[in-house]
């Protein structure tokens, strides 16, 4: 029964490090697909996506100070990761370590994504109603602003219309 048990265990850290290295290698192909702007910071430059050049060019100072100040806790999280990684590949498997070295990954991923979160919603809440629900648009995976006919979303409501944020009519 004990081999079933560390057999489970082993499993689902295999599966928990597998979806933490998709996550990252997510993030790193975000970052490369943005190299060209360079000087807008990847974790909240796709705000700026959809918004008029000179919105852009009002807050990216902005997104690069938050940038700035993401980067420590974003190293961090990348060397938690790589910890994990390490701990996974010993053999034997300490258990002990991978559980800990689990508990610092999500405490710093956690901590980053509150910092992203706070960021973010200084950003946007700097914005017109209009450029919100752009951004809102592209977070949805909903980019044509000028489509305002419903919209077939995956998993969701048909019927919300594309300008819809919370999808009742305006």
């Amino acid at each position: 029964m004990a081999i079933n048990k560390r057999h489970a265990l082993l499993w689902t850290l295999a599966v928990s490090l597998a979806l933490n290295l998709f996550f990252v290698g997510a993030m790193g192909a975000r970052m490369l697909e943005r190299r060209d702007r360079a000087s807008t910071p990847p974790s909240l430059g796709w705000i700026l996506r959809d918004l008029e050049p000179q919105v852009q060019s009002t807050l990216r100072p902005q997104l690069q100070q938050y940038g700035e100040s993401l980067r420590p806790v974003r190293g961090q999280m990348f060397r938690a990761q790589r910890e994990v990684n390490r701990l996974m590949m010993q053999d034997p498997l300490d258990e002990a370590a991978v559980l800990a070295a689990f508990a610092e990954l999500r405490e710093v991923s956690l901590r980053y994504q509150q910092l992203s979160h706070e960021q973010t919603l200084a950003v946007v809440s700097q914005l017109a109603p209009e450029q919100r629900r752009r951004v809102f648009r592209f977070m949805s995976g909903r980019r044509n602003p000028t489509d305002g006919n419903a919209e077939r979303r995956p998993g969701g409501d048909h019927n919300t219309r594309d300008g819809d944020i919370d999808g009742t009519p305006d």
